[in-house]
């Protein structure tokens, strides 16, 4: 059997007169192959820092989650830090990035932590 990545995400609202679910569900376009998984405490605050990737070679989605000190995420990291993506303390966020993934405290002085799941291809 071949490997497969679905998410699903399903958001439901009561308690305002009708109860209302609001489910998505997608899948990577191609069949993924590795999967890595990290915990990471941004070494120095103030200073971008790009995210392990493992043995991935193309990265097809990863799964974010903030654990401590809001976090931005540079998904195009060339030159220089350009935060796509702010995750704010306790937040999860799924994307795919455009290219080499770098991280940076949202708040100076603080260092972040994240942890992460990336799936892709070798």
């Amino acid at each position: 059997m071949a490997a497969e990545c679905t998410v699903n995400l399903l958001a439901e609202i009561t308690g305002l007169g009708k109860e209302l679910r609001i489910p998505e569900r997608f899948s990577t376009t191609a069949v993924p192959t590795r999967v890595f998984y990290q915990y990471m405490v941004q070494a120095v605050a103030d200073t971008a820092e790009a995210i392990a990737v493992g043995d991935v070679g193309t990265i097809e989605l990863i799964i974010m989650k903030c654990i401590s000190n809001d976090v931005d995420v540079d998904t195009s990291y060339s030159a220089s830090f350009n935060a796509e993506i702010e995750i704010q303390e306790g937040e999860t966020h799924i994307f795919k990035p455009k290219g080499t993934v770098y991280i940076k405290n949202d708040d100076s002085t603080e260092q972040s932590t994240v942890e992460y799941w990336i799936v892709g291809i070798a």
